[in-house]
């Protein structure tokens, strides 16, 4: 599962990369909004891969539940994805001209691919993270 994690949060950065560029520069207030939300979720994630790449979940013997820890910031970028979406799209949808207009619908239309892979992984997290609720319910009985 380690593996296939990796492999998400490298698709995950990719996408992220692809939002900044087509946002790029941030023309109106609601694709400032799109870019912190891409941002700050970029940087969640790298600081994920990390902990993943460089296995500090089996490093450090802190009494911190990783997976549920995922889970809700995993939950959480899904959510400010969803909105930073939204508000990109209403924003550039609006009936006047731009050059940037074009790109910037598009980085809203990267922005829903995202919310969507951050979705399918919080459903993945919370199966994972129920599977080895119940793995260690079993173990100690």
């Amino acid at each position: 599962m380690d593996r296939f994690r990796k492999l998400v949060f490298g698709v995950l950065q990719i996408l992220g990369i692809v939002c900044l560029a087509f946002a790029s520069p941030a023309r109106l207030s609601g694709t400032n909004w799109f870019l912190f939300v891409v941002i700050i979720s970029f940087i969640a994630t790298a600081i994920w891969s990390f902990v993943y790449l460089l296995s500090i979940r089996e490093a450090i013997n802190f009494p911190i539940n990783w997976v549920l820890t995922e889970f809700f910031n995993t939950l959480l970028l899904t959510v400010l994805y969803t909105v930073a979406f939204i508000v990109q799209l209403l924003t550039w949808s609006k009936p006047y001209q731009s050059y940037y207009k074009n790109t910037n619908i598009t980085a809203g239309v990267f922005g829903i691919i995202n919310a969507a892979m951050y979705g399918t992984g919080v459903y993945l997290i919370f199966n994972d993270w129920k599977n080895s609720k119940t793995a260690s319910t079993v173990q100690q009985q």
